[in-house]
């Protein structure tokens, strides 16, 4: 699998994520919203996205993310990290890391 753009690498590393593991804002929907805050050069702030979240279909609130940002356990994105690192040393066994 080549990943060739950054939506690609995204859908990648979230194709695997759970999607009803919490009621009201499952893993997926989580990481997927920190990756568009971050990677997102629209995105001027977390209210910019959650307006654009839910005029889109995507019904979730600020509160409830951000009381989700206080009690996951965010070792979701370290996997995520070592994940993404794992298909970079198989694709690219020249640019293998030193430490782990």
């Amino acid at each position: 699998m080549k990943l060739n753009s950054l939506a690609g690498m995204v859908e990648f590393l979230l194709k695997d994520l759970p999607t009803h593991d919490y009621l009201v804002l499952n893993s997926r929907l989580f990481c997927s919203i920190w990756f568009t805050a971050i990677l997102d050069k629209e995105v001027n702030s977390l209210r910019d996205l959650f307006y654009q979240l839910n005029h889109t279909g995507t019904q979730v609130d600020l509160s409830t993310f951000s009381k989700a940002n206080k009690t996951r356990n965010l070792q979701i994105f370290v996997r995520l990290y070592h994940q993404l690192w794992r298909y970079i040393e198989q694709a690219h066994p020249e640019k293998k890391r030193r430490h782990r």
